[in-house]
């Protein structure tokens, strides 16, 4: 089985440096795995898909803009993870938890960083 090792900082935990390590056989896409990286989640506003602390691996290659997919954005100094909605010829992204769906981001105000891959809520 092959594997795939990735580093990420943890900042629930003193910013330790941990591994991410997981089969290569979940990812469902061809990926360059150079373009892949780990982020610790901090909220609650993509409850239920993506818990608060849960670790997502994301692709800073796939940044082309697909339909109810997940993206990492950068706004306002900070990254936000989000889901693309294209409605009507517009693209915003949105929280999925419905407590937080005033959060919602037009494609004009965001850089898009990478799209999400894998969540891992369990590790």
């Amino acid at each position: 089985m092959d594997t795939i090792t990735l580093d990420y900082i943890d900042v629930f935990d003193d910013n330790k440096q941990k591994k991410l390590c997981f089969s290569k056989d979940l990812l469902q896409e061809n990926i360059n795995i150079s373009s892949l990286f780990v982020l610790r989640v901090d909220g609650e506003s993509m409850q239920p898909v993506i818990n608060h602390k849960a670790l997502v691996v994301a692709d800073l290659s796939q940044k082309d803009i697909i339909n109810n997919k997940i993206y990492i954005l950068y706004y306002e100094n900070r990254l936000w993870v989000k889901k693309a909605v294209i409605k009507d010829n517009k693209t915003v992204f949105e929280s999925i938890n419905d407590d937080y769906k005033h959060l919602v981001y037009d494609i004009s105000d965001v850089h898009v960083v990478a799209k999400v891959l894998l969540t891992f809520t369990k590790f």
